[in-house]
């Protein structure tokens, strides 16, 4: 993690009330940077039709008008490219392709959040966590039957259950 990521994710946690502002200037080139390489450069280009190997080609220059269009508010998400993909039955999937630039900044804005937010959450909770998943939890609650207080556990389809419901 960033040293900039760092400080505010110590932030967060020492001054639990303190409220984060304008988080689009926390967005700097040093952290965009940063998350440039860990996008994933084969993806298919969005509806700019901007490969990531043409936006690398020039990527100070491109993410410094990002920054600079971030400072200014000027920056605006961009349309995102529709593509149907069949699933495994067959039946057509909608995938949406952002802009090379959009997933960048994508990455960047989650990376903050997370740094922020991250101190707020339990260790015990697993959805949507960085380095935990289901498996996590299944591993959690399994030693926990074993080993703790609890004797049962509850296993439900919850989508089965709204199908029924309508």
């Amino acid at each position: 993690m960033p040293t900039s990521l760092q400080g505010r994710a110590q932030k967060a946690a020492r001054q639990k009330g303190y409220r984060f502002r304008n988080l689009s200037g926390m967005l700097d080139e040093d952290g965009l940077k940063q998350c440039w390489r860990d996008i994933r450069k084969e993806a298919a280009a969005g509806v700019a039709q901007v490969s990531a190997q043409e936006y690398e080609q020039h990527l100070d220059e491109h993410i410094h008008g990002l920054v600079e269009r971030l400072k200014q508010t000027r920056s605006r998400a961009t349309l995102v490219r529709r593509h149907s993909s069949p699933k495994g039955d067959g039946t057509p999937r909608p995938v949406g392709m952002p802009a090379v630039e959009e997933k960048l900044l994508q990455l960047a804005v989650a990376r903050l959040l997370e740094a922020i937010y991250e101190q707020d959450f339990l260790r015990c909770r697993y959805g949507y966590r960085p380095k935990v998943g289901a498996l996590d939890a299944v591993d959690t609650r399994t030693i926990t039957l074993q080993f703790g207080r609890d004797a049962w556990g509850v296993e439900a389809d919850i989508k089965k259950f709204l199908d029924h419901t309508s």
